[in-house]
């Protein structure tokens, strides 16, 4: 007989068959040497005794083993809840069991430590106002914040499982936009993480045009400041040398000369107050706005060019005079395009916890998109070039985009379209 086997059971079987055999030889053994009643009867129970106890220990030790195997089973399924019963209170059988408890212990701190780690990691994610999407080992959507909308036009719940490349990602060589402008628009960041053992990745989505337009702004509130600093002190004392000598100087040609010099002064003061505006920081104050109460007071001002609307029975939340004011200077630069009577449209619509406000014009078309919000830049004769930058600041304070376009219908004009968070 083989002592080597493949399961500890095997081994135990043969070994209990090995001792009954023996003991059932000895007792075969006492029974010729001493042929008598009572040493049949002896070696009788003297066997089942054995033979039983044999038994008994060989169930004590698998079972002993069955039970570590269940508690591992469970704790590689990370429950660690599970807790076998000893089977042996001392030597080495009770001894590992006590580590597997003590394991199971540190296991489970470690678990707790990690999902509240996690929890905390995905509350941040949802906190942040920029897009942040989870992908898991397969390189499918797994988690996202509340931006994911905002970028992609959809809650993130309903492409849960998306693959990267559906949605116009790419990972070769590094994680970007498959389409050219949002390349240029989104930087990604990414890093990795474990979740339940699994490698997962982070991309964090910075919008880089933002940046740059924060940049710019500051680079030209700065020169706007000098500028008006400088201008203010040297117009004060031609404003003032012009009124004493206006005064002084009989009705003719001096005077009028004298009184241009002090209208283009004052001119000149209004547009330098009127560029300083982009130094203030707006106080905003959101209240509820009916889009239909809105378009009438714009009517009201526009009453010959005919405003069109629709979707004016929708009320939304909002700065009702700061969004008056961009939409009044979108409404003039669409007439002063040339835009005829009864053809500048507005849009009012809710779309994926943004509002959406599109005006819509037939006039000329935008000649150049790229320096639209350039301050001191305009392609109107007596433009100043301060109302476009001015209505993208108030937009961009009250959270949203403003941007234009031309009109991609087959119609000649051009569309601006204000998007405003409602969460």
């Amino acid at each position: 007989m083989a002592w080597n086997s493949d399961s500890i059971e095997a081994q135990s079987r043969k070994q209990s068959l090995l001792i009954a055999l023996l003991c059932l030889v000895l007792a075969t053994l006492l029974c010729w040497f001493w042929p008598h009643w009572w040493v049949w009867l002896s070696s009788c129970c003297a066997f089942v005794l054995i033979t039983r106890w044999q038994h008994f220990s060989r169930q004590q030790t698998i079972a002993a083993f069955r039970r570590s195997s269940v508690q591992l089973e469970a704790m590689q399924n990370q429950d660690y809840s599970l807790q076998a019963k000893a089977v042996f209170q001392k030597g080495i059988a009770a001894q590992l069991q006590l580590q597997l408890q003590q394991l199971s212990e540190q296991l489970q701190q470690r678990k707790s430590y990690f999902d509240e780690q996690q929890f905390l990691l995905y509350r941040l994610i949802d906190q942040l106002n920029t897009p942040i999407l989870v992908f898991d080992h397969k390189q499918q959507l797994s988690y996202a914040n509340n931006e994911f909308s905002h970028l992609f036009g959809r809650p993130w719940q309903s492409m849960r499982h998306a693959t990267a490349e559906s949605l116009g990602l790419s990972a070769l060589p590094h994680w970007n936009f498959v389409n050219k402008e949002k390349a240029k628009q989104w930087q990604i960041r990414q890093s990795r993480f474990l979740d339940q053992g699994q490698r997962h990745q982070l991309l964090v989505f910075i919008n880089i045009q933002a940046a740059l337009r924060e940049t710019q702004l500051q680079a030209w509130q700065q020169l706007i400041r000098v500028l008006s600093h400088e201008i203010r002190n040297s117009l004060t004392p031609v404003l003032s040398l012009s009124e004493h000598l206006q005064q002084k100087l009989p009705p003719g040609r001096d005077q009028d000369a004298l009184d241009l010099i002090r209208e283009r002064s004052q001119h000149l003061q209004d547009f330098v107050s009127r560029y300083a505006e982009l130094n203030k920081e707006l106080r905003i104050q959101h209240q509820q706005i009916n889009a239909g109460q809105l378009f009438h007071s714009l009517q009201l001002l526009f009453e010959k060019h005919q405003l069109q609307a629709s979707g004016t029975e929708l009320v939304f939340k909002s700065d009702q005079m700061l969004l008056q004011q961009v939409l009044i200077n979108l409404i003039k630069n669409a007439i002063e395009a040339g835009s005829p009577a009864g053809t500048v449209l507005l849009h009012f619509k809710l779309q994926n916890h943004n509002l959406e406000i599109q005006l819509l014009d037939q006039g000329s078309g935008l000649s150049n998109q790229q320096d639209l919000f350039v301050p001191f830049y305009s392609t109107k004769p007596q433009g100043q070039g301060i109302g476009l930058a001015l209505c993208r600041q108030i937009i961009e304070q009250l959270g949203g985009e403003l941007n234009l376009t031309n009109r991609t219908d087959g119609i000649t004009g051009s569309c601006a379209t204000l998007s405003l968070p409602q969460d």
